[in-house]
């Protein structure tokens, strides 16, 4: 059985009142989901990448969170595995936005069923925490990820949002194969 596994993330933005907060794009009570991205995965990118946008005419963080409710909560645990990099981060936010808009209290999201590079790729970066990301091609750029948002610069951020899903599927591409080779050995 082939399992529904999609490359999830999202981008934050401190709200208004807190931009001068360093640390507002961390906490879902002070920032707001600017983008949610998905793309289904079969040991490496097997579809489109879908990118929910709050900063389309039409659109807000609302509507994105409503949109994604469908296909992430809708159809059981099983229909939408999360595959990504600090999978907590997502879930912090999503169950406090589910909460907002949608009324949904006492949501466990991080008992769901999800894959989690962060730590594989903790230990192929000898055990350290730090800078664990650059194996995923992360060089700080999402730190820009506000001044884009407030000067309506909206090609940087899709385009980071872009490199980022490509470096992302490419190492889960690597991992998965390479895994699969452990894997045999362990038996």
């Amino acid at each position: 059985m082939c399992l529904p596994l999609y490359y999830f993330d999202i981008e934050t933005v401190p709200l208004d009142e807190y931009r001068n907060d360093a640390g507002a794009s961390f906490d879902p009570c002070k920032s707001k989901i600017i983008s949610i991205q998905y793309q289904m995965l079969d040991g490496a990118a097997s579809a489109q990448l879908v990118i929910l946008k709050e900063w389309e005419p039409g659109s807000s963080e609302r509507a994105i969170v409503e949109m994604f409710k469908k296909i992430f909560l809708d159809n059981g645990i099983w229909a939408f595995i999360p595959v990504g990099n600090n999978l907590a981060f997502e879930c912090k936010f999503m169950k406090y936005k589910l909460k907002q808009y949608c009324g949904l209290e006492g949501l466990k999201l991080g008992h769901r069923p999800m894959i989690d590079l962060k730590h594989v790729l903790v230990i192929a970066n000898n055990g350290s925490f730090k800078g664990y990301q650059r194996l995923l091609g992360k060089s700080g750029r999402a730190a820009n990820m506000a001044q884009w948002y407030y000067e309506m610069n909206w090609p940087a951020i899709e385009e980071y949002i872009v490199n980022e899903t490509t470096d992302f599927t490419k190492t889960y591409s690597i991992l998965n194969r390479e895994l699969k080779l452990i894997q045999l050995k362990l038996r």
